[in-house]
């Protein structure tokens, strides 16, 4: 490929919108087509892109001679659906997560992408994030030594719709906001998981157990070669969207805290030398000598303007969905069973 890569966007909803307001002014990305079935959301869709095709089926926008890519960010039932139709259009694809909340179908697109030769990524948004890869590059340089005990945290300000947490629409709490921390146990630790006990947290809101939701989960994951990682999520902080990672090292810790009062994100470092330095930026070198950078904000697809035109280097690929969504699944069942459970994650 030469020049920005020729994007049709599909879905313009809430991620969708993010996504577009990122787009919008990127030179490596050229906004052709956006699809979405509401008028209003193609009304907001033609102020953002003049030049784009406005169209109401996202059926129509894989089959545009001048797209060479597409980013879904729809329903997640749709997702299985369009990611095939894209593809067998000639499409690379970013696809909002999950893929699937059938593991085994999302190998199977997983596949159906390997023999069409097409990008399949997954917006794993926190592995392009600058805090977290200032942590993943200190982590892998042995700074602070082997990851013994990781905490992630995702709370929002306020729940969804109770429509939208229904797990069989969303996954639940336990896949739709937990994908990204299940994502980043693995990911920093190199490991798998290969157990998991979860626990719920007495309902706040009611609508969301009327659909089989919960408001608040705390999940244990133990990974191969005895690590153990926490997961909390809540939906209902009220302060607003709040982000966190801690690592605990055997010489040391890092620290990733994106508040919500709008403070760019930072990767901290504690070192052996009681010494705390911050990391701000794309790179980490040490103990803190980093590059200039700016925090990225939720959701902005800034940060991989690049994502389809890496070959060979999937990093977010459907098996990453497939694993997360596992994880996400057991912790789901276990958490409805209101007690704990112990289970071996399958292993492909």
């Amino acid at each position: 490929m030469s020049g920005p890569v020729q994007l049709a966007l599909v879905g313009l909803g809430r991620m969708g919108t993010v996504h577009a307001k990122a787009l919008v002014g990127l030179e490596e990305i050229k906004v052709v087509a956006v699809a979405d079935p509401s008028d209003d959301a193609r009304a907001a869709a033609a102020l953002l892109f003049p030049a784009a095709r406005l169209l109401a089926e996202p059926a129509d926008a894989f089959e545009l001679v001048d797209a060479e890519a597409c980013l879904l960010a729809t329903p997640t039932p749709l997702h299985p659906d369009q990611v095939r139709a894209a593809l067998a259009a000639g499409l690379h694809v970013l696809c909002e997560k999950p893929l699937s909340l059938d593991p085994q179908e999302s190998l199977e697109i997983h596949d159906a992408a390997t023999r069409a030769g097409r990008i399949l990524q997954l917006g794993f948004w926190r592995r392009y994030a600058p805090p977290w890869l200032s942590a993943k590059e200190a982590l892998d340089s042995g700074c602070v030594g082997a990851p013994l005990y990781m905490r992630f945290s995702q709370w929002d300000a306020d729940p969804p719709p109770a429509s939208f947490c229904d797990p069989a629409v969303s996954g639940g709490l336990a896949i739709d906001c937990g994908v990204h921390e299940y994502d980043l146990a693995e990911w920093f630790s190199g490991r798998r998981v290969v157990r998991v006990r979860a626990y719920a947290a007495p309902i706040v809101d009611a609508s969301l157990a009327d659909v089989g939701d919960v408001d608040n989960l705390v999940a244990v994951l133990e990974l191969d070669g005895g690590a153990i990682v926490t997961v909390d999520l809540s939906r209902n902080c009220r302060y607003g969207d709040d982000v966190r990672s801690e690592i605990l090292g055997s010489q040391g810790a890092l620290l990733i805290d994106l508040l919500p009062a709008g403070r760019p994100g930072a990767a901290r470092v504690e070192g052996g030398d009681g010494r705390s330095r911050r990391c701000r930026g794309r790179r980490c070198h040490g103990f803190g000598r980093c590059k200039p950078g700016r925090g990225v904000r939720r959701g902005d697809s800034r940060h991989r303007p690049g994502w389809a035109r890496r070959g060979g280097q999937r990093p977010c690929n459907p098996d990453r969905s497939r694993r997360a969504t596992v994880n996400g699944n057991r912790r789901a069942r276990r958490h409805r069973a209101d007690r704990i459970c112990l289970s071996r994650c399958a292993e492909r």
